[in-house]
């Protein structure tokens, strides 16, 4: 990999193991229902609470539910456990804009209109993370991904519209029509004041914002490909893929990526007076990595378990550059690592060890027959890579 290439595995710090769907959605529900008693003032604080979940939880539950099969039915690939992740996150967007909004209306005098137009902003933002998510996992173009991606703002705008009577400025349908969609009676009187222009804003925000993320995403994607040859879009899916459910799609986008190089494997044995392996020092001169399970990333673990002895894979002196691109290539460096030990000659003197220490470093060197085998370290100081 190359040394930009390098630059992209250093993500690798961000990367985290997303719960399972129904714990992600258990969090998003106790989310809403603290933001319900915050944002509501009824007589009761359970009231508030279920309000809470009610416009802010269900449209989250929704979202978690539908996208999965709405978004395979148009040739996506969305799981359950992305959905929920990616709804948890927009419900937190939602109610961060509207605790901000809600807060500037009690210390200025916006009032609550402001907070409605806050609700139509925040509304319009979570389809538009939503959809840049989707393109990053489907691929699909931009008026087919606007489908899964607009369930959780489509039923968060739904809810409001029944709820806040928002019907009884249009003469549709009969007594038992608008019997469903106007129940402004059951809903908070917040609401009230939601008018059919809001849902003109939000649809017109939506659009906006829509347009805006397919414009970034190109932005951002063009670069990608002229360096490095790959979509932007592909690291998205498999870096979502990888933390949402632990998959090896990076490493599908990391091998676009790789190139072919030819690196020393180097193999130091340490046997008993039976003949057994009682140590093995295996250092193959690449980079232990990018991230967890990904290309070189359970090196040190392999090598141990390769060796009949204690296993030791100290860190070459090597970066990200010659990060493994597949798992399936640590096969490759054991495969050498068992051809090494077979031509190994064993000696039967060696020089007791001599340890210096400049500053933070401290090399510890021991002669073995006719070689040497020196180490470096900065313990209990972290250390870097070491081209």
């Amino acid at each position: 990999m190359t040394e930009t290439q390098g630059d992209l595995a250093a993500l690798s710090r961000f990367v985290f193991r997303a719960p399972q769907w129904y714990a992600s959605l258990a969090f998003a529900l106790a989310l809403a229902a603290l933001a319900g008693v915050a944002a509501f003032d009824s007589q009761f604080v359970l009231e508030d609470a279920w309000q809470g979940v009610f416009f802010i939880g269900v449209p989250t539950v929704v979202a978690s539910v539908l996208t999965p099969p709405v978004d395979r039915r148009l040739g996506g690939q969305l799981t359950p456990n992305r959905a929920s992740l990616l709804a948890l996150v927009c419900e937190a967007v939602l109610v961060a804009t509207l605790v901000a909004a809600g807060a500037l209306a009690v210390v200025t005098p916006l009032g609550q209109r402001f907070v409605f137009d806050a609700l139509s902003v925040g509304l319009a933002a979570v389809l538009a993370v939503r959809l840049l998510v989707l393109l990053a996992v489907s691929r699909k173009s931009l008026l087919v991904t606007a489908i899964p991606a607009s369930i959780q703002t489509a039923t968060a705008a739904f809810l409001v519209f029944v709820y806040s009577g928002t019907a009884r400025y249009f003469e549709v349908g009969g007594p038992l029509l608008r019997s469903f969609l106007s129940r402004p009676s059951r809903g908070p009187a917040e609401l009230h004041a939601v008018e059919p222009l809001d849902f003109a804003v939000l649809v017109l925000l939506c659009v906006i914002y829509a347009i805006a993320a397919r414009l970034f995403v190109s932005v951002i994607d063009r670069p990608w490909r002229r360096s490095l040859g790959v979509s932007v879009l592909d690291f998205g899916r498999g870096f979502i893929g990888h933390i949402a459910e632990g998959t090896n799609e990076l490493e599908e986008f990391f091998t676009a990526l790789g190139e072919e190089a030819l690196v020393p494997v180097s193999v130091l044995s340490v046997r008993r007076s039976d003949g057994s392996e009682k140590a093995r020092f295996v250092l193959p001169m690449i980079h232990p990595g990018p991230m967890g399970e990904i290309g070189g990333g359970n090196l040190p673990k392999r090598v141990a378990e390769h060796a009949d002895g204690l296993g030791f894979p100290p860190h070459a002196t090597a970066g990200h550059d010659f990060n493994l691109v597949s798992a399936h290539e640590v096969d490759t460096l054991l495969d050498a690592v068992s051809r090494a030990s077979e031509r190994i000659e064993y000696e039967d003197t060696a020089t007791p060890a001599i340890r210096k220490s400049v500053g933070e470093a401290t090399v510890t060197g021991q002669a073995v027959g006719e070689g040497a085998l020196m180490a470096a370290t900065y313990a209990p100081n972290p250390a870097d890579d070491i081209d």
